[in-house]
């Protein structure tokens, strides 16, 4: 009898270095693609209930489309249910007789969670439960250290990685796929009521092609990533960053990618301070998530991982919440940046770290409040970065000091001296 895996799909929608697909081609079986969507609950209620933009909700339905449409090129489609993975895998391979489940390992507490749960309903019914490594940069057995070594600071992570850095080559695009008939209904994603803004520094469709097209056009054909550096804390227009953000969060492109890309680029262009920073933005993103895998929920404690009291009291109040997320807290610079969260989904690294640093330093307000709402308001988020950055930014992180204050009048006049930036978003 033929083998038969299902295939489960979570934040990783590609079939180019997908490792948990190449084993399952290679094994001969036949495969059942399946992605299900579940809603896990908020963490924290925010106050006021606030108008969450759909940006994020409209990128992962297309990028579940376009995965859909690399399957059906196989005469197959892409299995999409809604609930929880605990009922709905046991079901699905009870009724196309599967014999092994196959999926990339994430590191967060709630997609752990869920893992942990399949695999207990999985071992009563003998069906086999396969994971794989296909997120990170580095693969954890080509890390120098145990997780329990990891170093609390970035910076002598980074020291330690860089002195010996090696990343896997990228597993290769399927050509032929054996597919599992299925009688699922056909992948037909309805997209949230959502209207493009023209201001918009991500105007970009979600899936797997518009990730590598993307990923080209940035670094070979308009050249920008030999400005990188130089460009990176940019607040307008569509190339002062990679914006390759939203397609790693989704999985469309995967980290090696991105990094051998720039190796080759290295090596046939220039090799430079751009071409470094790009990978050590990749390196951060990896320790983040080694971050969370070593702390578990600590990171979403008030406390952070600092393992340190905080010294202060954090503030709930309503009116200065949504006057935060609706750009009216009547400082422009800050304004600026949370309206186009509102009206995009996305905002420059450099923004963030501005909008978080006045929220919990100026408005004295728990930083979970403000995690919380960019994991609902971000096209790009990643729980492992934008959780390891809020509590960075709170004192409660991967830092040696307490206290990260910005400037914001400062930062304003360095990064948006003449207000283009303000005036784009506000008047």
């Amino acid at each position: 009898m033929t083998q038969r895996v299902l295939l489960w799909y979570r934040n990783d929608l590609r079939v180019a270095d997908h490792e948990a697909l190449h084993r399952a081609v290679g094994s001969g079986a036949q495969i059942l693609p399946v992605y299900i969507d579940c809603c896990t609950p908020d963490r924290y209620e925010l106050p006021g209930n606030p108008v969450i933009p759909g940006f994020r909700r409209k990128f992962r339905l297309e990028s579940l489309r376009a995965l859909d449409q690399q399957w059906r090129d196989w005469k197959s489609s892409l299995v999409v249910m809604t609930g929880d993975p605990a009922e709905v895998i046991p079901q699905l391979c009870a009724k196309y007789q599967i014999n092994a489940v196959l999926l990339n390992a994430e590191s967060s507490h709630d997609e752990a969670r869920q893992y942990a749960q399949v695999a207990q309903q999985l071992q009563s019914a003998n069906v086999a439960c396969n994971v794989f490594h296909g997120a990170p940069l580095i693969h954890p057995d080509d890390l120098p250290f145990a997780l329990r070594d990891l170093p609390d600071i970035f910076t002598q992570y980074r020291k330690i990685v860089e002195a010996r850095l090696f990343v896997r080559a990228c597993f290769p695009t399927p050509t032929a796929v054996q597919a599992l008939p299925h009688t699922e209904a056909l992948f037909e994603p309805h997209f949230p009521e959502t209207i493009a803004d023209v201001r918009s520094a991500l105007p970009f469709h979600g899936g797997e092609p518009a990730g590598q097209a993307r990923l080209h056009d940035y670094v070979w054909k308009s050249d920008q990533l030999r400005i990188y550096k130089e460009t990176r804390n940019g607040l307008i227009g569509t190339d002062y960053s990679s914006k390759f953000s939203a397609w790693l969060a989704a999985g469309c492109i995967s980290p090696r990618q991105v990094f051998h890309e720039v190796r080759r680029y290295e090596s046939e262009r220039v090799a430079n301070d751009s071409t470094y920073w790009m990978i050590f933005e990749l390196l951060w993103r990896d320790y983040f998530r080694l971050v969370m895998e070593k702390f578990g929920t600590a990171l979403f404690s008030i406390d952070g991982i600092s393992r340190r009291r905080t010294h202060r009291s954090w503030g709930r109040n309503a009116a200065d919440f949504q006057a935060w997320v609706s750009g009216n807290t009547g400082n422009r610079f800050i304004d600026a940046n949370m309206r186009e969260l509102l009206l995009t989904g996305f905002m420059s690294n450099r923004g963030r770290q501005n909008v978080a640093s006045y929220f919990v330093h100026e408005l004295g307000l728990d930083w979970r409040l403000g995690a919380q709402y960019f994991e609902e308001a971000l096209v790009d988020y990643d729980v492992y970065s934008n959780w390891g950055n809020w509590a960075y930014l709170a004192g409660v992180g991967n830092d040696p000091r307490e206290n990260r204050r910005f400037n914001i009048t400062r930062q304003a006049d360095v990064y948006d001296p003449a207000g283009s930036y303000q005036k784009l978003w506000l008047d």
